[in-house]
């Protein structure tokens, strides 16, 4: 049996290893004195027994069975069986990094554990941020299968959790077992990835252990089972190498893995650097797409490589990826030269525009167990960022040749990405013709497909991706190619598993693509202005460094990465589904803990105020995850890439004060933001603003010329009422417009927002009314 073979059902039988823990919760099994003493734990019993059924229906040779089942042996090896000794180690360095944290929402001692829940990684980050912060440890996951819908990814507060786990154990145990069962086992990647998936879809809630009952200890219930279950799997398959399987008998500190992290360069602008010509919407989809799956494609290429199975990618997604493999003799020259291939690849396709900075870490097996692993990780991190100064040494002399393959006097410049150079008879660079076939099907696609040999996007001797539409008959795929079933968990009898992907963009009736200016036309008021939003969160560096604290683990970072990827990636296509904004918003891109989208001014603003809002109930409302965006106000048929630049810049400025969202650079913390929406829309129901555009741009013009640093002149005040009375005189509508301004609760100063509500309202009341229209001033002049 081939080394990649036996890793692969190493594999699988480190995610099987603990299935009987969901036996157990669910009650439906029960283990005699023998078996215990065999196994040592009742639901390492359980687990052997289920499997051992499951394998022998299946036909599965005894070679495999062993293989598969030695994962059961993780609490009572065999002697001198290296298998069992693997799965023990693996399991050992998974769960050294269970939590000693003390446990205060609930009375441990009286809950039962099939009434306990998983804790959210998000309410336990602390940056010291907020020291009153202390409701972390009260937001849990209900026990439900997978799905993007905010009632089953949320977590919820502990008072709002039901009590039946049994029965909610029963069903997923239930579902498991049915879809296990159809499992064929014959080929081990196939079997491999389908079972990643289903554990993925109905463990991903589940606690990875709440008790010992053998040993009279409970544990902090932060980590799923699955991520429990796919860390121990891939280092089981990571000690099968001949320096490891040599030291397997000395435990711990005897076996050594390498954590290799790969870090992808120059996205920006490889994404946003392109023409306003035919078809660039389409390209820059097709661009943020192929950014989205590179971290995948590449992290397959060097696992495939290096002979492991797909459970050693522990996170892909965000411009990284993060793979662990187990060390052996001269695997650092093996890496350096995987290295130099890649780079030769990036440099011939893209001229040196995108490239990835590979770095490795040594570690034992004890370096895995909390309290030590974050200083290493550290170390990973500075190796990582001073190979960036370094990017593209190892082909340095052949650069010039492989950046430009037509030669001196044979090509032109590609006129959409200005970069690439492209044959004469082609219009664009193959690329950009690439990306926009492929841009074009994304809206439709139903299917994303991995593969090592070939691809819609394909990179040459790495792999490719290719999508498939619900239209299209996507056929059989080979044992190395992985197909996945796009925003939807329900992948069963239809996929080997799920991939989530941002691609909501507004669409015609035939399924074609709507544009900018269609867009913003279809709004019945106000100003026809298409608004640019970047969002990202703040101090994500910080809080992958530093939040965890002495809790720092390989699952928890894997876990928090995981969960970031889900709500960017996939329920943001569930948010933007709402009637309110569905058909209305192009997604350019989202993933890893940024988005940028397009969409009407007034729509852009309300679906900027319900992420932020929906991503502080996902993150437990816990102070250290907060957003920033930015919104750039232009024409539909503005540019794209300058849009992109504008948002950023926008962004830039509520950086400054993070937790914020900036408009016409003056960054406005986002409850006052959501507060400022809120005033719009009771002053435009209580005011006749369409009548009085003139008056309320003189007083938008009085706001700006009379600050003062970060106040306002008292000037104001009497210019304010001169205008005020003198063009009103409702005095019910003397009074609104007053409240609009100034805060009577605060001695009337002038609210922060008032100059952005008074923006606000005349964009949206432009061409409401005859008198309006003559308004060419302002019309010509607001935003200033």
């Amino acid at each position: 049996m081939e080394k990649l073979e036996i890793r692969s059902w190493l594999a699988i039988g480190g995610l099987l290893h603990d299935i009987g823990k969901l036996i157990d919760r669910a009650g439906e099994e029960r283990a005699e004195e023998e078996e215990r003493r065999k196994f040592k734990y009742a639901h390492a019993v359980y687990s052997y027994k289920f499997l051992e059924k499951l394998l022998k229906e299946k036909g599965v040779s005894q070679e495999v069975q062993e293989l598969i089942l030695s994962g059961t042996y993780h609490h009572n090896p065999e002697r001198n069986n290296l298998y069992h000794m693997a799965q023990q180690i693996a399991d050992h360095c998974a769960s050294s990094e269970r939590s000693r944290r003390e446990e205060q929402s609930v009375d441990q001692t009286t809950q039962r554990k099939e009434e306990k829940r998983l804790k959210s990684i998000f309410g336990l980050v602390d940056l010291e941020c907020a020291k009153t912060y202390l409701d972390g440890e009260k937001h849990e996951y209900e026990l439900e299968p997978l799905k993007l819908e905010k009632e089953v990814i949320f977590p919820k507060d502990a008072s709002q959790i039901g009590t039946s786990g049994v029965q909610k154990y029963k069903d997923l145990l239930q579902a498991l077992k049915t879809h296990l069962s159809k499992l064929d086992f014959k080929d081990p990647q196939k079997t491999l990835t389908k079972l990643y998936y289903l554990l993925y879809k109905y463990l991903w809630c589940v606690p990875a252990s709440t008790y010992d009952k053998e040993r009279g200890t409970n544990h902090f219930p932060d980590i799923s089972l699955f991520d429990h279950l796919r860390v121990a799997s891939a280092l089981v398959s990571s000690l099968w190498t001949d320096y490891n399987k040599e030291r397997l008998s000395g435990g711990l500190n005897a076996v050594e893995f390498l954590l290799v992290e790969g870090d992808i360069t120059g996205i920006q602008r490889f994404l946003y650097q392109l023409s306003n010509i035919r078809g660039v919407g389409k390209r820059l989809r097709g661009r943020s797409f192929f950014l989205s799956v590179l971290p995948i494609i590449l992290g397959r290429f060097f696992l495939k490589e290096l002979e492991y199975p797909m459970v050693n990618l522990l996170y892909a997604g965000g411009g990284k990826f993060q793979l662990i493999i187990g060390y052996e003799k001269c695997i650092e020259q093996k890496l350096e030269k995987l290295q130099r291939r890649v780079d030769r690849v990036l440099v011939r396709e893209f001229g040196g525009h995108l490239g990835v900075v590979l770095g490795w870490l040594r570690l034992r097996g004890s370096d895995l167990g909390v309290g030590t692993l974050g200083e290493k990780i550290h170390e990973l991190y500075e190796e990582v960022g001073r190979k960036k100064f370094q990017k593209f040494s190892t082909i340095l002399k052949n650069f010039d040749k492989l950046a430009n393959p037509f030669g001196p006097d044979n090509y032109e410049v590609c006129p959409s990405c200005q970069t690439n150079l492209k044959p004469e008879s082609q219009e664009f660079c193959n690329w950009c013709e690439l990306f926009q076939e492929v841009g074009a099907k994304i809206p439709r696609a139903e299917y994303v497909v991995f593969s090592p040999e070939m691809g819609d996007l394909y990179l040459e001797d790495i792999g490719g991706v290719s999508v498939y539409s619900k239209e299209d008959q996507v056929a059989y795929t080979p044992p190395e190619d992985t197909l996945l079933l796009l925003n939807s968990t329900d992948f069963e009898d239809k996929a080997d598993g799920f991939f989530f992907l941002a691609n909501t963009v507004p669409l015609e009736e035939d399924g074609s693509v709507k544009d900018f200016n269609e867009l913003v036309e279809e709004e019945e008021e106000g100003y026809k202005l298409l608004a640019f939003v970047k969002m990202d969160v703040d101090n994500l560096g910080l809080i992958f460094s530093q939040g965890l604290k002495k809790d720092y683990s390989l699952s928890r970072v894997a876990t928090l990465s995981r969960s970031l990827e889900l709500f960017f990636s996939g329920y943001i296509n569930t948010l933007l589904e709402q009637k309110q904004f569905k058909n209305k918003v192009y997604v350019v891109y989202s993933g890893g803990d940024d988005l940028f989208f397009c969409a009407p001014w007034e729509i852009a603003l309300e679906v900027a105020k319900e992420l932020e809002k929906d991503f502080s109930a996902y993150t437990c409302y816990n102070p250290c995850f907060t957003l920033s965006a930015g919104v750039f106000f232009q024409r539909p048929n503005y540019p794209i890439r300058f849009g992109a630049d504008g948002a950023e810049q926008e962004k830039e400025h509520a950086k400054v004060e993070k937790n914020c969202i900036s408009l016409w650079k003056e960054p406005l913390p986002w409850e006052k933001f959501r507060y400022a929406l809120e005033e719009l829309k009771r002053f435009l129901a209580n005011f006749d603003a369409p009548n009085h555009r003139t008056l309320l741009y003189r007083i938008y013009t009085l706001l700006r010329a009379n600050k003062r640093g970060n106040g306002i002149s008292m000037r104001f005040y009497p210019m304010f009422y001169y205008q005020l009375y003198r063009n009103i005189k409702e005095e019910e509508q003397q009074r609104e417009l007053e409240s609009l301004i100034l805060d009577p609760g605060n001695n009337y100063n002038i609210k922060d927002y008032a100059e952005l509500i008074l923006k606000l309202v005349l964009m949206k009341t432009r061409g409401m009314s005859e008198k309006a229209k003559n308004s060419h001033y302002i019309n010509n002049n607001l935003g200033g």
